[in-house]
């Protein structure tokens, strides 16, 4: 999808600030992946997951499994990374594990390069020149 980039600040950009990717998996799993750059509003690190026993939405969270209230979220008590400072953010964290897994020539603990390169492939893949705007199987990329 190309928006209209009605905005001059967003003209700049070579490539598509709006698009959505949308997986299925093997097991019959779905997964969507979306990516909005050319919005004008203050910072927002929104999480938003989704499952067949439970769903997590940002400080919220509700499960089947542990038997919350089904009329209401129950809260986590937790800072949100909504400040826009990446000093609360985990990237500290990331970069130094990532650093170390360097300096022992390992892959970083629970992500390998290959992985991260093949994620970013697929996700990215819709929005290549193509703009493919039909079902891709991973295979054939």
């Amino acid at each position: 999808m190309t928006p209209n980039r009605a905005n001059k600040t967003f003209a700049p950009y070579e490539y598509t600030t709006t698009s959505v990717t949308i997986l299925k998996f093997k097991n019959g799993a779905v997964g969507k992946c979306a990516a909005v750059v050319d919005c004008l509003q203050p910072y927002y690190f929104h999480t938003h997951l989704v499952g067949s026993e439970g769903s997590l939405l940002d400080n919220k969270f509700h499960s089947t499994k542990l038997s919350t209230n089904k009329h209401a979220w129950s809260n986590l008590a937790m800072k949100l990374l909504d400040s826009g400072d990446v000093s609360d953010h985990p990237y500290q964290t990331q970069f130094e594990a990532f650093f170390n897994a360097l300096d022992k020539c390992k892959e970083m603990p629970l992500t390998s390069f290959a992985d991260a390169a093949r994620s970013h492939e697929i996700i990215l893949q819709p929005i290549a020149p193509q703009k493919l705007e039909r079902p891709v199987k991973i295979s054939s990329l």
